[in-house]
């Protein structure tokens, strides 16, 4: 494998690794915190689709012998922490984030799809970057239909809450 394509390679498994492991801690933090049982459910069903995605990414940094982001510390505190701040805040919140930290990750799926389909390698990788991009935007497509869009307070809230999400990918593809 060429050492550019290794080092791309190597970034999208470390960050998709990080992202994947926040996701865990979110939703870790949502479940602990939420009141609401019929919203810990749905949540526990989508932390479980998080862990299999983890795992995933988990194997692949062993087969390529990936290191892990040094962040990793940071992102879990500051997931729980807006795991459960969001839970406290209630559902709409809760759904508000899903949907903002979810888009971005599609859309950072998607980029990552491109250049698989560009370098016309690593099929394994790009199917499965496909199958969870799917099952991401499930995630965000039930959040948005939970009918947050429309208070300004959650418009911010999505809005911080998405850069926040791009800083921590960026972060994460170098560090």
């Amino acid at each position: 494998m060429k050492k550019e394509l290794k080092k791309k390679i190597d970034e999208m498994i470390r960050v998709n690794h990080a992202g994947e492991f926040g996701a865990q801690m979110i939703y870790g933090g949502q479940i602990k915190y939420t009141q609401d049982e019929k919203l810990k459910k749905k949540l526990t069903e989508i932390a479980e689709d998080e862990q299999r995605h983890f795992e995933y990414f988990n194997k692949k940094m062993i087969d390529y012998r990936t290191r892990p982001t040094l962040m990793t510390p940071i992102w879990k505190l500051g997931g729980t922490m807006l795991g459960a701040i969001t839970a406290k805040l209630g559902e709409k919140y809760v759904h508000a984030c899903t949907e903002s930290v979810e888009q971005v990750i599609v859309d950072h799926y998607k980029n990552q799809m491109k250049y698989l389909e560009k370098n016309k390698t690593n099929d394994d990788l790009l199917k499965k970057i496909k199958q969870f991009c799917d099952e991401e935007d499930e995630h965000r497509q039930n959040a948005e239909n939970s009918g947050s869009r429309d208070d300004l307070r959650l418009k911010l809230f999505k809005k911080f809450t998405s850069r926040l999400t791009s800083l921590a990918i960026e972060i994460s593809k170098k560090v």
